[in-house]
């Protein structure tokens, strides 16, 4: 009896690991025809949305199915759709850097290239991944994670500026004005405090 449990639970519990990472046949042709159906120029946003919109689960499994559908079919897409799906799910990194060089090792250095510059702290992993999968393409493996990273670390220097940047208008300084007096000197309006710029507009009420 306790057996025929233990066996029972073996065999749901490899169903229900089974049915949550992997896709069907069915499932997977379905996404790959949504990916090709769709422009070439709008393929990184379709595979996006179709890897954020996956349960969590599946992510994944979506995210790998969407980078070997390009790959083989519109590889000079490559690049873009693996940045894409990647700034949207960066835990899928490593299969998605893995499914591409199974599929075009030949693109290894434009993937590893996306691939880290969408993403942050998955250097590691993605170089390690290449090791595996392209150890004779290993230098300009590296090269190519080098120079992303310094990309990456530009535009986030530029965004950071950005961001900081306060907007001043040229001598907008505060000014008093000269209060107006009857003829025995008494202040008939008080002095008003505006800005060089109010004051020298000549519709600001």
């Amino acid at each position: 009896m306790n057996l025929l449990k233990k066996t029972v639970l073996i065999t749901a519990t490899s169903l229900l690991v089974n049915s949550a990472f992997a896709l069907t046949s069915t499932e997977s042709q379905a996404l790959t025809q949504k990916i090709l159906s769709s422009k070439v120029i709008d393929m990184p946003l379709v595979a996006a949305k179709l890897v954020v919109a996956a349960d969590k689960a599946d992510r994944i499994e979506t995210a790998k199915a969407a980078v070997v559908a390009v790959a083989k079919n519109h590889p000079t897409a490559l690049s873009t759709v693996v940045g894409a799906i990647l700034r949207k799910a960066p835990e899928a990194t490593e299969a998605v850097v893995a499914a591409c060089l199974e599929v075009a090792p030949q693109m290894a250095r434009t993937v590893v290239a996306a691939a880290t510059f969408a993403t942050e702290g998955q250097d590691a992993v993605i170089l390690a991944t290449a090791d595996r999968l392209v150890p004779t393409q290993q230098s300009e493996v590296r090269g190519e994670v080098a120079l992303a990273k310094a990309r990456r670390a530009t535009k986030s220097s530029v965004a950071a500026k950005t961001t900081s940047k306060t907007i001043t208008i040229p001598g907008n300084v505060a000014v008093t004005t000269t209060p107006v007096t009857d003829s025995k000197g008494n202040a008939v309006t008080p002095p008003v405090k505006i800005s060089a710029y109010a004051g020298a507009d000549a519709n600001r009420p």
